[in-house]
């Protein structure tokens, strides 16, 4: 098959040849956006699922088994010479949709059908999304779409409300009552504990859960991301953890432990139960990433995310080549999100009381993009769940010796309560 370009215009009811190859589809507006057609792939539905509707057309790139000839054209039109450059430009189209910040005001969306895969792509932007357990044999998804673009989002302002059910402690007062005991023994160290808020949204899409999201209504030094898969429903938050960034050959992580309201700064400062909690998840992270290079590790800070802070301590390390999928491995779940020893009976604790405990299987999860400026990980929390009208909304706080009941749900209060908040919703 020789390479061919051409520039046809065709009726969603004419005959589309599938084609293998590059494509771009553009509507009658001058939206372009980049499809990866298959081979035996259906262009028409591609396009449709990228959100390009009628009228549109098709630019070919590539291998097509059919002739220019076989294409009815009904009007010409001049190629598009432009891509989305901006945040608003490429969130425009309805569809799955992933997107990411990846510094500043640089975000990375990527559009569906995505196409599952065991290992990222050579080159090129693929988004990682698995459950927390990481038993996703296919966890990476190869857009039919996507851009690098820059912007800040402005909240959507179609009307959303969600009624939410009272959260009963019981489940975690029983939880809490065995990490205690667990810990008396010293068969572990740290262990978070999740609670999940469960409520209905009886105005507006859920969808505009995740648009709400990219843009929260207070500047955070978090990263705003989102994974909506249409009718499957879909995950969407504010954190502030980053599991890591890959730029060359530096790697940076950080460890986040404690927490508390900003008007508490000078009794958190010297608390000395957040102070053992945060240095535990520091010991943790530091002993996990040794393994990767020569490590230096920053001194312990505070980070004010606008409504709560946390110790921090940021490390960086430098790396030679690196399988992604083997450094998720080690470093997933860190102290932060997990349990300390990381030991086969202790996962298995920590997953039966996120099971008990009724916690979205994603939360906490790595979710991350591989683009043109490396790799860029981050830590699922501080976001909602949504499946058709109903919605979760998780938290956790991290169990350590000084722990207590009326403490910890106060932790899980505050950081559900920072969600809402950030989502603009009645907390």
């Amino acid at each position: 098959m020789r390479r061919i370009r051409s520039t046809l215009v065709a009726s969603s009811s004419s005959p589309v040849p599938a084609g293998e190859g590059e494509a771009v589809a553009g509507s009658m507006d001058m939206r372009r956006i980049h499809v990866r057609l298959n081979p035996g792939q259906d262009a028409r539905l591609l396009t449709h699922a990228a959100g390009v509707h009628d009228p549109w057309f098709l630019l070919f790139a590539g291998k097509l088994p059919l002739t220019v000839a076989a294409f009815p054209p009904l009007v010409t039109a001049e190629p598009l010479t432009h891509e989305p450059t901006t945040l608003a430009a490429a969130l425009h189209a309805p569809g799955p949709l992933a997107c990411l910040r990846v510094g500043g005001n640089r975000w990375v969306v990527a559009r569906g059908p995505f196409t599952s895969a065991a290992e990222p792509p050579p080159s090129g932007i693929a988004v990682y999304v698995n459950d927390f357990a990481l038993s996703e044999a296919q966890p990476w998804r190869i857009p039919a779409a996507a851009w690098e673009v820059t912007g800040e989002p402005k909240p959507p302002e179609a009307p959303l409300q969600v009624d939410w059910r009272p959260l009963a402690r019981g489940d975690f007062e029983t939880a809490l009552e065995e990490v205690l005991a667990g810990l008396q023994v010293k068969r572990w160290s740290k262990a978070i504990l999740s609670v999940a808020e469960r409520g209905q949204v009886t105005l507006g899409d859920p969808a505009m859960l995740g648009r709400r999201a990219l843009a929260p209504r207070e500047q955070a030094a978090c990263w705003p991301y989102l994974f909506d898969e249409g009718h499957l429903g879909g995950f969407a938050g504010n954190t502030p953890e980053c599991l890591f960034t890959i730029q060359g050959n530096r790697l940076h992580t950080m460890a986040l432990a404690g927490t508390a309201r900003p008007v508490e700064r000078a009794h958190f400062e010297a608390d000395a139960k957040e102070i053992h909690e945060h240095q535990i998840v520091v010991d943790g992270l530091h002993e996990k990433v040794r393994a990767w290079g020569e490590v230096k590790a920053g001194p312990r800070e505070i980070l004010n995310i606008g409504g709560l802070i946390h110790f921090i301590t940021r490390f960086e390390v430098r790396v030679g080549e690196v399988n992604v999928n083997e450094l998720l491995r080690t470093l997933h779940p860190t102290p932060a999100i997990g349990i300390l020893p990381r030991t086969e009976g202790n996962l298995a604790a920590l997953a039966r009381w996120r099971g008990r405990l009724a916690v979205p299987s994603r939360f906490g999860a790595p979710f991350g993009v591989q683009w043109s400026g490396g790799l860029h990980m981050v830590v699922a929390i501080r976001g909602v769940w949504w499946s058709g009208n109903d919605v979760w909304l998780p938290a956790g706080c991290g169990i350590v010796k000084g722990s207590g009941l009326e403490r910890e749900w106060r932790e899980l209060s505050l950081k559900r309560r920072w969600v809402k908040q950030a989502l603009g919703l009645p907390s």
